[in-house]
């Protein structure tokens, strides 16, 4: 990457010390798989190099390993490797090969803890309870640790601020901690597990410590050579290490503790001897020969094996990893808090306790949890920044990370109201990132050996082009009068109208996509830029698809990136619900036009028009497969011209044919509106643009309240809901009307009805009349289910001589009477010429 003078200003300061300046070179070498990749989720897993991988692939073709419960040659030379890797690893950990120590291996560090779990010797008996004692700002894996403890044992949670010893009622106890925090990179204390013990062990008590290293030994060594003031415990995960193997974990266990352990289940191998017929077995010597049931994966610990020589091999020894990391954890740390708006005010709202000591490893590991907030101080969800992210290709990691203490004390977060989310439809890995006001989790950047400056520059660049705001994007633009309406900005500056949404909706009947605030969204001849240009079509009429015969649609939602030159199509589909097999995102090209190979003609409100189909599997089947219903996308064949690219380059290459067909619309504005013979349209039913006010959709709330004397059949259903995730979901809101703008700040309902010509910052519309409304209405945008409360209060207050129902206005643009570049944004002032009275 090229050098920026913000890099060469860390690598020519002291902050730069321990930075490993060989690191781009070992990257390139040794780690293809992120050439064009911004990886900071090494508190997740790290990456393997191509040494460990190329070794490790190299020792299998040829050595002949087998199932080492056996004395045959192939099964020892897995026991060998097995030994091996065991001795490895308690020399890494510097804990003693003489017997004090063993290595149990497990699936994982969770698996290690779980096994702790079982074999611990929780009281019996009604004199005395065990006491299990967890950190607050601990795994899920260790709090679940209450679930094996017994009815007789008491649990509760701690915070570092009351964790000393004398807050330990001593008994045959459990402290569970980890090491490091791997919601903020807290490193909590090696020393507690000496405290605790010297204050409460006796003769007839002891209080033992369950250690969880898995995220602190991602980049830091841990030294097990006191025996004494160590943990009795220490889980780990060696991907977290290594990269490879994913598959493997470990207990680093005091020997000593063999005849205190309760052995309870026992599978193959564990055992010495065995009677079928009465209840009688005796277990192997070593706590690694009693307690790893089964098989082991073999395999994989041959892989660990391989993985210390690597580490060595590339970066000298694992210590050199963490002043690595430390030096560029600093600076991440030091960039994200200078980040600030053009108030003044922060954009990261940064997880971190104490600030000074962010850069010394004693204090943090190399992660930083934040979340984003606006100039306005509202704030951005972290679902949002990760989608953003992911078309950037930066890997960064959201939501709850299994660690519930501390998203609760970072979040400020209630036990209550972790539950009124889940009675609101929130769950862990669901797209709800805000409730109440409040994020209902965040964003986790870590670093790792191959990290290098320009990954952590990368991001902060990121952060800067995409959320930092130069100005203020909720300002009311104020423009040139164009239409002769000057009086409108006699009013007070609270009841000046302006634009609160504007809205895309690029696939036909699908979810609509908000446009960002502070972003101009380009203005085409045919409506806004790639609004309803795309369709769904049967597989075998070629007929168009729409939310009346299939309600599925709206939680399909398409996100157009105009500087990615990518549609992002996503699903809504909650993850308890939804197809595994099925990706969640889809992303399509706006570069390429299908070919005309595959057409069809398709009726759209009443007009015959061509659409050209799609014919890659990938996409097809993806939708097709979310609708239960075989159909295929399709584009109706017109030329846009997407700004980002220059205007010299159209936005689409196509296999249009010499005729010129598929260049310009088929479709036009619809002849009962008052609008210029030829005006185009694409797939929209009736105009280019559909306007409504927000006091418009609050007097129709306010008539389905009326329609059950105060108590709308809308909010009565949410109350009746045995659905979480559509629990809630059923107030009325604009999106129900599918408008491309949102108008705010009018003081009454319907005064858009009087409408006949309106400024949206320098643009000039005509407004057509108004938009006859059918039963789509009745679909909620956000479930999908069908709700007719709607319609009916419509239909009663808002229903014409012709019996038509009207809601909202259709536009027209005219770019004569308009300033050039031809675009619209959140927060531009709206002018308006009224009828006469």
């Amino acid at each position: 990457m090229t050098s920026s003078p913000l890099k060469q200003q860390f690598l020519q300061s002291t902050q730069s010390l321990g930075y490993n300046t060989n690191i781009e070179t070992i990257r390139k070498e040794q780690y293809p798989q992120i050439k064009d990749a911004i990886y900071l989720d090494h508190a997740g897993a790290t990456l393997p190099s191509q040494h460990h991988l190329q070794n490790f692939s190299s020792n299998l073709a040829s050595n002949l390993y087998a199932n080492p419960h056996s004395k045959s040659p192939s099964s020892q030379a897995s026991s060998a490797r097995v030994d091996s890797a065991r001795h490895k690893v308690l020399d890494h950990f510097r804990a003693s090969v003489h017997g004090e120590w063993d290595v149990i291996f497990t699936a994982n560090a969770t698996a290690g803890i779980k096994l702790v779990g079982e074999a611990f010797p929780w009281a019996q008996g009604t004199e005395s309870k065990s006491q299990l004692t967890i950190l607050r700002e601990a795994h899920t894996s260790l709090v679940g640790l209450r679930g094996l403890a017994d009815e007789t044992s008491s649990e509760r949670a701690i915070d570092q601020s009351t964790a000393s010893p004398s807050t330990i009622t001593p008994t045959y106890n459990l402290l569970a901690y980890p090491a490091q925090c791997n919601f903020s990179g807290r490193r909590f204390p090696l020393s507690w597990a000496s405290q605790y013990k010297q204050h409460f062990d006796t003769s007839t008590t002891k209080n033992l410590v369950l250690l969880d290293a898995a995220s602190y030994v991602m980049t830091a060594e841990l030294d097990l050579s006191d025996l004494a003031s160590a943990a009795d415990f220490v889980v780990v995960s060696f991907y977290k290490m290594f990269g490879f193997p994913t598959g493997l974990g470990a207990v680093i266990v005091k020997t000593e503790l063999a005849h205190v352990l309760r052995k309870r289940y026992f599978g193959g191998g564990t055992v010495s001897a065995i009677a079928s017929d009465e209840s009688w077995q005796v277990y192997r010597g070593s706590l690694h020969g009693r307690y790893e049931d089964g098989t082991l994966n073999y395999l994989d610990i041959v892989a660990l094996d391989l993985a210390f020589e690597s580490v060595e091999a590339l970066y000298g020894s694992y210590s050199a990893i963490s002043p690595h990391v430390t030096a560029l954890h600093r600076l991440l740390f030091e960039q994200m808090r200078a980040l600030v708006h053009y108030n003044g005010k922060p954009l990261c709202s940064l997880y971190v306790e104490d600030a000074d000591m962010v850069g010394n490893p004693e204090m943090y590991g190399p992660i930083l949890n934040f979340n984003l907030k606006r100039s306005n101080g509202q704030w951005i969800g972290y679902g949002d920044v990760e989608r953003l992210a992911s078309m950037k290709n930066i890997h960064v990691r959201t939501g709850g990370f299994c660690n519930p203490g501390s998203m609760q004390r970072w979040l400020d977060l209630s036990a209550d109201e972790v539950k009124k989310n889940l009675e609101a439809g929130h769950v862990c890995w669901d797209d709800t990132d805000i409730l109440n006001g409040k994020p209902t989790g965040s964003i986790r950047v870590s670093l790792g050996a191959m990290t290098t400056v320009d990954d952590v520059l990368a991001l902060i660049s990121f952060l800067q082009e995409y959320f930092l705001d130069a100005s203020d994007p909720d300002a009311i633009v104020q423009s040139l009068d164009l239409i002769g309406e000057s009086d409108e900005l006699d009013k007070a500056s609270d009841a000046v109208v302006h634009v609160d949404s504007v809205i895309i909706y690029p696939i036909k009947s699908c979810r609509g996509y908000k446009i960002p605030c502070g972003k101009a969204w380009p203005i085409a001849p045919h409506g806004l830029l790639y609004d309803r240009e795309w369709m769904l079509v049967d597989e075998i009429t070629g007929a168009a698809l729409t939310q009346k015969r299939f309600p599925r649609m709206c939680m399909i939602r398409a996100e157009v990136l105009l500087d990615q030159n990518l549609m992002v199509v996503e699903h809504d589909e909650p993850q308890e619900t939804a197809d595994p097999d099925h990706n969640r995102r889809l992303y399509i090209s706006l570069d390429v036009m299908p070919t005309e190979q595959v057409k069809s003609s398709s009726r759209v409100c009443g007009d015959c028009t061509s659409v050209v189909h799609y014919t890659s599997p990938e996409i097809n089947e993806w939708f097709s497969r979310f609708l239960g219903k075989p159909c295929r996308l399709a584009r109706q064949p017109v030329v846009s011209s997407n700004p980002l690219k220059g205007s010299d380059s159209p936005s689409l290459t196509s296999e249009v044919s010499e005729s010129g067909d598929g260049r310009a619309s088929s479709r036009f504005v619809k002849s009962h509106l008052n609008a210029p013979a030829g005006a185009p349209i694409l797939l929209s039913n009736e105009s280019p643009f559909l306007l409504i006010a927000d006091k418009s959709v609050e007097r129709v709330r306010d008539w389905v309240d009326e329609q059950d004397q105060g108590q709308g059949a809308v909010r009565r259903m949410a109350n009746q809901s045995q659905d979480l995730e559509a629990k809630m979901r059923h107030e009325l809101t604009s999106d129900s009307f599918r408008a491309n703008f949102v108008t705010k700040g009018q003081e009454l309902g319907f005064e858009e009805d009087a409408w006949t010509r309106i400024q949206i910052g320098e643009q000039v519309f005509d407004i057509l009349g108004p938009c006859r409304r059918c039963h789509m209405v009745t679909i909620d945008q956000m479930t999908s289910m069908k709700n007719s409360d709607v319609f009916l209060a419509l239909s009663k207050n808002r229903k014409a001589a012709s019996g038509q129902i009207f809601f909202g206005m259709h536009m027209l643009h005219r770019p004569e009477l308009s300033v050039a570049p031809f675009t619209v944004k959140v927060g531009d002032m709206i002018r308006t010429r009224r009828m006469p009275l």
